[in-house]
């Protein structure tokens, strides 16, 4: 099994040590391993669970929101609740999806067609088009 250092992990997840520390000192990051010089020392499911809390806190949810999911990465047992959180989240993240590409293709429309940005008449027509 794969094991890494702290810098490794770092590098690898960017985050920062501080980061880590607190993820432990809190509880998402259990059992982690130290050498006897009191380092950690990081196994391959530790990264996954930090590549994992990273991913979940990119949607939003707080780390009080993610400790269950973690406590599920653990166990291995899915219960309907958080299935359903999990279903949430990815509504929520649909949804940003959909508004970021509204976005870029206003933004993508204005750069193709040289008109000013905040030109009243055409925002309002191009909102209408969207309804």
């Amino acid at each position: 099994m794969k094991k890494y250092t702290m810098k490794e992990i770092l590098q690898q997840c960017g985050t920062t040590e501080d980061t880590l520390r607190y993820y432990e000192k809190i509880g998402l990051l259990s059992n982690v391993e130290r050498k006897q010089n009191k380092h950690r020392i990081y196994r391959e499911h530790d990264k996954e669970t930090i590549l994992f809390i990273k991913c979940l806190k990119n949607t939003g949810m707080s780390l009080d929101e993610i400790r269950p999911l973690i406590t599920l990465q653990v166990d291995g047992v899915m219960d309907n609740m958080l299935v359903d959180q999990l279903r949430s989240y990815q509504d929520k993240i649909k949804q940003q999806q959909s508004e970021l590409q509204q976005v870029w293709e206003f933004i993508e429309h204005k750069l193709t067609h040289g008109i000013p940005f905040g030109t009243p008449q055409i925002m309002d027509s191009e909102t209408e088009k969207k309804s």
